[in-house]
């Protein structure tokens, strides 16, 4: 059970992997873009396509991967001004509660708008929208983990990621003991 659990953070983990490659595609192809422009007067009719496409996915994986090391944006006015221990609780109601409520709304309605994507694609290279749009609930449903996590490990782990995972294996199999 606990190498099924670490497989499962492993996977999760690829959110950053994949933002910060789409990130680096996306800067590669605007360069390109640009070189190709204005040294050659020839640009590529097909990077606006691929830079959509790029940004989409790099935008909402890095959201969630920003949702796993806890560096969203915050809003930490009445955390300050609270007591330790209800300052706590703030947190992890406003903070994870209201990750986790968007991340589910993202999730209802990027699989709304999927059945509508799969019949428009770009008008240059044929990609279907439903490849772009599909980065929505993708992303959601990788921060309703990550949330779902936070809310296990009582963000004692928020810290490492390596302690995240160890800490939610061992809270999964001291409830089964």
């Amino acid at each position: 059970m606990q190498t099924l659990f670490r497989a499962i953070d492993r996977v999760m983990r690829l959110d950053e992997v994949i933002a910060s490659l789409a990130l680096f595609g996306l800067f590669l192809v605007a360069i390109a873009n640009v070189f190709m422009r204005y040294l050659f007067s020839s640009p590529l009719a097909w990077s606006e396509e691929i830079l959509q496409l790029l940004m989409v996915w790099a935008t909402f994986l890095g959201a969630s991967a920003l949702v796993r090391r806890n560096e969203h944006v915050l809003i930490g006015l009445l955390g300050d001004k609270l007591p330790p221990r209800l300052s706590r609780w703030n947190t992890r109601i406003f903070n994870i509660g209201v990750v986790m409520l968007c991340a589910l709304a993202m999730l209802f309605w990027g699989l709304e708008l999927l059945p509508f994507s799969r019949f428009r694609s770009t008008p240059m290279l044929q990609i279907p929208y439903y490849w772009i749009h599909v980065a929505i609930p993708i992303s959601a449903a990788m921060m309703l983990y990550h949330g779902l996590v936070r809310l296990i490990t009582d963000d004692r782990g928020v810290a490492s990621p390596d302690a995240t995972a160890d800490l939610l294996t061992a809270d999964v199999l001291n409830t089964k003991e």
